[in-house]
């Protein structure tokens, strides 16, 4: 059996303590660098939908800014015959509903 001499059990302590500290650091830059990366990440996504945006907008835009197609077209896409007030009115192919007798 090998005894434990004192300057044994101070190296001891001496390369625990180093492993906490190394433990400590590595920790504090996987944080840092979890952090850097995410913001760089964020400011990248965030440029490139303003791009995307901006790219679709214009595809979206010229079209109805140059007078293609009219204001009349658009409304009838968006709500369908009759207008905004007929919106909710049955359309054809609509489900009819069952019909509930009574017992």
């Amino acid at each position: 059996m090998t005894e434990v001499t004192p300057l044994a059990a101070a190296d001891a302590v001496r390369l625990a303590e180093l492993a906490e500290a190394e433990t400590r650091y590595r920790l504090r830059f996987a944080r840092e660098m979890y952090a850097a990366g995410r913001a760089d990440g964020w400011r990248e996504g965030y440029a490139d939908a303003g791009r995307d945006m901006a790219r679709r907008w214009d595809e979206i835009a010229r079209p109805a800014a140059h007078g293609r197609p009219p204001h009349a077209v658009l409304e009838r896409r968006r709500w369908g015959p009759g207008g905004r007030e007929h919106f909710a009115d049955p359309r054809p192919g609509d489900f009819p509903g069952t019909e509930v007798r009574a017992a």
